[in-house]
């Protein structure tokens, strides 16, 4: 087992599944999982050769086609500069107002490295076109053109009905750096690395470094402390990187695609492993290629790493199986008694801190202020381990005292401070709800492992027996009063006909003497239990009716039925000479 605050990176590689995991421990607690199968990997970072393939003016956006019959969409400020059918003197001379502009200089160095490590663009080269929008300088239909070759990397990738979005501006992630080959910027350092003495340390190193023209160099939050010897190495492996795919862009066939970012193996120890952390790897497959990339990508590091030769799955033996497991539930158990309830919606993540048992202070107000503050760590963790994006509302316990509130507000800050989203915050209302909005770096664990419920579609819910067997006998009294003196046949699951019989006998008994019918009860438990089949007899005549919208039944012609119905559990019985001998026995 892991010893108390050992940070561990423990990698599984099923082979039976195709699926690899990867989660990093520290003090025996989950704080990062990564999952992804063979036959879906992840598409954002990868490079394309593309051709535009329609230009959108009303949109500012052109269309380009990166494999066959694959389109995704382009914004005009997201294309470079360099694919503009513009002269090169004037090319020149708008880079040369870029390069001399201290806002842009100023905004780059503000640029959070793990960001644009998570977000590949958003976070670098497109955030420097927008600070002063070549868009509006120019149309879009006079300096780009149709079939125009264009090289790009994808930014979103397809979700539902909409299309992948991309970039031209490119950006290499790598151990300490993050290059930007044709950004509008020369680049800077993390804004979380907060000291003045080492920014100004990174900063000249930056400016000793020989970048080439029109491309630029992030120093990331894991460069903080590192030698001029060790950023230098990284940038050349990212620059011989680029070399490679502007080489592999002149020789392939347009479209193609010419370069794949990281699987999650690689992703992983290059972005959580520092000084430190044990890497531990199950399966040979995984671990040779973490043997790979520490020798290619990591030269010099010293990147502590061993094969799991354990039986029992390393996930199990570590003690992560379970921690992993209870993401799938929507409840959160806190450690002293109180808990989170999270609920996805379409608009919104809902996160209810509830108090539970929690119970030992002086008032109301402490028990929810203790609560509130025990509750953030975790609100974090989840939505981190969860994947959870977009708008997030936080129910936190009501607290009137306006300090507890403003204290839960900056805990809460601090908690997603390290996060590799971009989060933004609102302040907690009258009612007692923060709300923040966190960007989408990859999907949540339900989307990805998860499919919706047969029986409630998706909303949690099913109708009670008692709403089902209230719908059955109102449309059997329906139909029987358009068919009387004819007989029908009811399909339903076995525990809808136990209630029936429990508790509805009388009715059912009425509505056959007062239309002098007979109901015919069958057991189908292959039934959804909200779904029952209403079928008429042989010699029921249903001209002129038509069945009542969304009431759960289907009507059905026993004469056209197929005879070979045994391969069903049922159980078909008279309901009405049933009833007599009961009410004759009861006599």
């Amino acid at each position: 087992m892991t010893n108390s605050g050992k940070r561990v990176l423990l990698i599984e590689n099923s082979i039976c599944s195709n699926e690899v995991r990867v989660a990093l421990s520290i003090n025996n607690k989950v704080v990062e999982f990564e999952q992804e199968f063979k036959e879906k990997k992840q598409l954002r970072g990868n490079i394309y050769v593309a051709y535009i393939k329609r230009i959108e003016p009303s949109l500012q956006a052109v269309f380009i086609e990166y494999g066959k019959n694959k389109q995704g969409f382009l914004s005009f400020s997201e294309i470079s500069l360099d694919y503009f059918n513009i002269p090169e003197k004037e090319k020149e001379t708008i880079f040369e107002g870029y390069s001399n502009d201290d806002c842009i200089e100023e905004a780059s160095a503000n640029v959070s490295s793990d960001s644009a490590a998570s977000k590949n663009v958003n976070g670098s080269g497109s955030g420097f076109v927008r600070e002063v929008p070549l868009y509006k300088k120019y149309k879009l239909q006079d300096v780009i053109s149709v079939n125009q070759k264009v090289l790009v990397q994808l930014t979103k990738e397809e979700r539902g009905n909409k299309g992948a979005s991309f970039t031209t501006y490119i950006t290499l992630v790598g151990r300490y750096c993050v290059f930007m080959p044709n950004s509008m910027s020369k680049g800077g350092v993390s804004r979380r690395i907060e000291d003045a003495n080492v920014r100004k340390q990174l900063k000249e190193i930056l400016s000793s470094i020989n970048l080439p023209k029109r491309s630029g160099l992030i120093v990331r939050t894991v460069g903080s402390g590192k030698n001029k010897k060790e950023i230098e190495q990284d940038y050349n492996y990212l620059s011989s990187l680029w070399q490679s795919i502007q080489k592999n862009a002149f020789s392939v066939n347009v479209p193609s695609l010419i370069y794949n970012e990281a699987d999650v193996i690689m992703r992983s120890v290059r972005d959580f492993c520092s000084d430190g952390i044990e890497v531990i790897v199950s399966g040979k497959e995984a671990f040779e290629a973490v043997r790979q990339y520490a020798n290619n990508a990591l030269k010099g590091s010293k990147l502590c790493y061993r094969l799991y030769r354990g039986y029992a799955p390393i996930f199990t033996y570590y003690g992560i199986e379970d921690q992993i497991s209870e993401l799938y539930s929507n409840r959160v158990e806190l450690p002293s008694g109180g808990s989170l309830i999270i609920t996805l919606t379409e608009a919104f993540v809902s996160i209810d801190v509830n108090s539970g048992k929690m119970t030992g202070e002086d008032s109301i107000e402490e028990t929810a202020y203790r609560t509130n503050m025990e509750a953030v760590p975790e609100i974090s963790r989840q939505v981190n381990l969860r994947g959870l994006s977009g708008l997030i509302v936080v129910d936190f316990i009501d607290m009137l005292k306006y300090q507890y509130c403003r204290a839960v507000e900056s805990a809460i800050k601090q908690a997603f401070k390290d996060d590799k989203a971009k989060v933004q915050f609102s302040y907690i209302n009258d009612f007692g709800l923060m709300v923040f909005s966190r960007q989408r770096i990859k999907p949540n664990i339900q989307e990805i492992n998860t499919t919706e419920c047969l029986h409630c579609k998706g909303t949690g819910r099913v109708k009670s027996n008692e709403v089902i067997v209230s719908s059955i006998l109102r449309d059997l009294q329906h139909i029987a009063n358009k068919n009387r003196n004819k007989s029908f046949d009811l399909v339903a699951h076995s525990a809808v006909i136990a209630h029936i019989f429990n508790n509805k006998r009388n009715t059912v008994s009425t509505i056959e003497k007062e239309f002098n019918i007979t109901l015919n009860v069958s057991i189908d438990n292959s039934l959804d239990v909200n779904t029952f089949v209403l079928k008429q007899g042989d010699d029921v005549n249903l001209n002129g009716y038509k069945p009542l919208q969304n009431s759960g039944y289907q009507i059905g012609d026993s004469s056209n039925e197929e005879a070979d119905n045994s391969n069903k559990l049922r159980g078909n019985f008279w309901l009405t000479k049933w009833l007599s001998r009961l009410l004759s026995s009861n006599n």
